[in-house]
């Protein structure tokens, strides 16, 4: 037998077929595997298959990144014992450098790098360092509110003012008292906007660029000079967010005119209340706007709520009002109320009773009206998930800024499961005694077959 027929008899024997297939099978299989991995390293992308969406950036984070005009490098500073958090701030980052090539990041361990951790003045770990030209701004928290917060900080040169109007025993910036307004202080510099009192008697005019003017229940009314210093601000196009309560006074009643629009006297009672109060009604579904758009299925609380009527049928011609917060369908506007005792009439109003509204106006000015002031209170700020929120919403509206606008903190996902004793025993035997079985069955049958 020649040297070729021994080769040819040799290939045909069963075994070196089959081995020369499983080569064959997993040389193709390395190929595809490092064909794979270049494509994947050229041509990044990352897909979240959450049901949630737990891994992903919120649009309102996206429209940040892609607005960014000049690099924003993020520095975290993490020991070899923060193994776990550093990840979970590198997998949320690698979603802000897909976004945006402006957006780069490292990891500093201190221990080992003492002079950087010492030039960036860090003292403690998990401290996260950003940094857009001159602008320095350091958080210790990895959610994607904090994180873009912290990008629109560094990387915003004009800062919005809003100014929340005095001189009228409205409620105060500058306590913790549950009346006041404290936290709402807090909340919208946390958004990187400068929070000052203005009193129009000393102050004139209202600075008209990169301004928001709140109005907060005010208790005793304006005078002629200060009402006259508003509406000028509004006709040249300014921004207002205007808030009274059931029994105030109607503040800025000509300019509500206006806009086809009248403070009521009423009551709002809705047993549809998250806190057991006919006279805190609670928000859970809203009208569609750009303040509500992210809200839906979240409560927002409200206490002595008066409604808002209109004077017409139709709005005044070139103004936008829109709806923005109505009661439910079990509310009442009661109209007979002294001293604590309320009363409900036949002739009363039944609901949804609209009490909140958005002007959009020829100057191309933005306010928003809201029948309460209670809700965005110290008492009520933080009692539901969507008053701040909310608030804020309303601000970043008026103040055109969208960008700012709800961006939302991803909650956890509890996915806890629950099973009885039985079911416990049919898992543990038909996985580790039933699976391992069938393997072992299936092994002997093949043997016994090929025998």
């Amino acid at each position: 037998m020649s040297f070729m027929q021994r080769i040819q008899n040799t290939l045909r024997l069963r075994g070196v077929r089959y081995g020369a297939n499983a080569s064959a099978m997993t040389i193709l299989f390395i190929a595809i595997m490092v064909f794979s991995n270049v494509l994947a390293v050229r041509f990044h992308t990352r897909y979240d298959l959450t049901a949630q969406k737990e891994f992903s950036i919120s649009q309102q984070t996206k429209q940040i990144l892609q607005k960014l005009t000049q690099p924003v490098e993020i520095i975290g500073f993490y020991n070899g014992q923060d193994a776990a958090l550093q990840a979970d701030l590198e997998s949320r980052l690698k979603e802000y450098r897909a976004v945006s090539a402006q957006v780069s990041y490292r990891f500093v361990d201190p221990d080992r790098d003492p002079v950087t951790a010492s030039a960036e003045n860090i003292t403690t770990y998990g401290t996260v360092v950003f940094k857009s030209g001159a602008n320095r701004q350091i958080i210790n928290a990895i959610d994607e509110k904090d994180i873009t917060g912290a990008i629109l900080k560094v990387s915003t040169t004009t800062k919005t003012k809003v100014f929340f109007v005095t001189g009228h025993r409205e409620r105060p910036i500058d306590t913790t008292d549950p009346t006041g307004l404290g936290d709402v202080k807090q909340l919208l510099e946390a958004d990187n906007l400068i929070v000052e009192p203005i009193n129009l008697v000393i102050s004139a005019t209202i600075p008209l660029e990169n301004t928001v003017l709140v109005v907060a229940d005010p208790l005793d009314a304006m005078q002629p000079s200060e009402e006259a210093a508003i509406q000028q601000y509004l006709d040249q196009g300014g921004r207002m967010v205007l808030l009274s309560n059931t029994l105030s006074p109607a503040p800025l009643a000509s300019a509500m005119a206006q806009w086809g629009l009248v403070w009521k006297n009423d009551l709002v009672l809705d047993e549809q209340s998250q806190v057991g109060n006919p006279v805190a009604p609670a928000v859970l579904e809203y009208p569609y706007s750009d303040i509500t758009k992210d809200l839906a299925g979240q409560a927002s609380v409200f206490n002595s709520v008066r409604t808002i009527g209109t004077l017409a049928e139709e709005f005044p011609e070139g103004y936008t009002v829109d709806a923005l917060l109505n009661s439910s369908d079990n509310s009442i506007a009661a109209t007979k109320f002294d001293a604590g005792k309320v009363e409900t009439q036949d002739s009363d109003e039944k609901g949804p009773l609209t009490f909140g509204y958005t002007i959009e106006t020829p100057a191309k000015a933005r306010v928003v009206v809201v029948g309460d002031v209670d809700f965005v209170t110290n008492g009520f700020l933080k009692v539901t998930q969507a008053n701040a929120p909310l608030f804020r919403n309303m601000v970043a509206w008026a103040a055109a800024q969208e960008e700012l606008i709800s961006v939302p903190t991803q909650e956890p996902v509890d996915r806890q499961v629950f099973i009885t004793e039985s079911q416990a025993n049919i898992i543990f035997y038909s996985c580790v005694i039933g699976l391992p079985l069938l393997f072992l069955l299936t092994g002997v049958a093949v043997w016994w077959r090929r025998r």
